[in-house]
């Protein structure tokens, strides 16, 4: 094989297998995280927000699983907290490693990965790679020897099993966990709700009235001013009008008032003003009367 299109070839699987690291990675994470979000009821705080409080506790149609919204609603924070999480290890990976007082692992690019795992290559794989436009003798001879070496390195040497298999270890952990809470609905025996209902909005509750406050209460009223009812050469009515401390029950018996006496009956041209009727022609009433009379036989 040429050099190279070895080269191509290998960083191309180091860049397929450092995208599944990721991928593993971000799924770890988001388990983890999802798991921790769950046990503490973390759902809950879509509740205390107006825009996702209609949906909580219901779920959309989905025919086989039933997932509520608020998990739903929960799951794609958690992988937007998951990537911030991934993005600042990645940024601050060297200080993590040396917090604990280890050595950071180095970034390797796809020749000095070969020749890590090949140790037959070390140094050889880059020399001779540096070294393809001359075609003297040395370079010539290192060239065909790295060839004939780099045929034996297969892409499945340069996996990191070890990472990988943590990874999946993590997975399976955190999704038995997470299935079992879910499934149990065992979680921890509070939520974001009971922290908020332990600050009390900023509304004046005035505090019972203790028999020592009723007593300075008392106290502190003025005493200087006399009552009205007890000053003299004032002349108070204290009789109760009609009908005072009475309903209507009281009032009105069988629907009437026994106390009340209605008018006379009087005929409406009784109570009509005389001027009312001069203005008027004469016959209007025999002509009011014809026409309903007709409107009522057309009807």
């Amino acid at each position: 094989m040429d050099l190279e299109a070895f080269t191509r070839s290998i960083s191309a699987t180091v860049r397929r297998y450092r995208t599944l690291y990721g991928l593993l990675d971000f799924l770890a994470v988001t388990l983890v995280v999802l798991l921790i979000a769950i046990f503490f009821n973390m759902g809950d705080i879509f509740k205390l927000i107006p825009f996702t409080e209609p949906y909580v506790g219901l779920s959309p149609n989905i025919p086989i699983v039933s997932v509520p919204y608020e998990i739903i609603f929960l799951f794609f924070i958690v992988c937007i907290l998951s990537v911030l999480i991934l993005e600042i290890f990645s940024r601050n990976q060297t200080r993590i490693y040396k917090l604990f007082n280890k050595t950071p692992p180095k970034r390797l690019n796809s020749k000095d990965l070969v020749e890590r795992t090949y140790p037959e290559l070390k140094d050889r794989l880059k020399t001779a790679c540096d070294n393809t436009p001359n075609n003297n003798i040395i370079s010539t001879g290192l060239r065909n020897s790295v060839t004939h070496d780099v045929a034996s390195v297969t892409s499945l040497s340069l996996l990191n099993l070890t990472k990988v298999c943590y990874s999946l270890a993590v997975i399976f952990v955190s999704g038995v966990l997470l299935v079992t809470v879910v499934s149990t609905g065992v979680t921890a025996p509070f939520s974001p709700g009971d922290l908020v209902n332990q600050f009390p909005d900023s509304s004046i509750v005035q505090p019972p009235l203790s028999e020592e406050n009723a007593t300075n209460s008392d106290s502190e009223l003025p005493t200087d001013i006399p009552p009205i009812s007890s000053q003299p050469g004032v002349d108070i009515d204290v009789t109760l009008p009609p009908g005072a401390g009475m309903g209507p029950g009281d009032l009105l018996e069988d629907g009437t008032d026994s106390t009340f006496t209605p008018s006379e009956y009087h005929p409406p041209e009784s109570l009509s003003s005389q001027h009312f009727y001069d203005i008027l022609p004469a016959g209007y009433q025999d002509v009011v009367r014809d026409y309903f009379r007709k409107l009522a036989e057309q009807s």
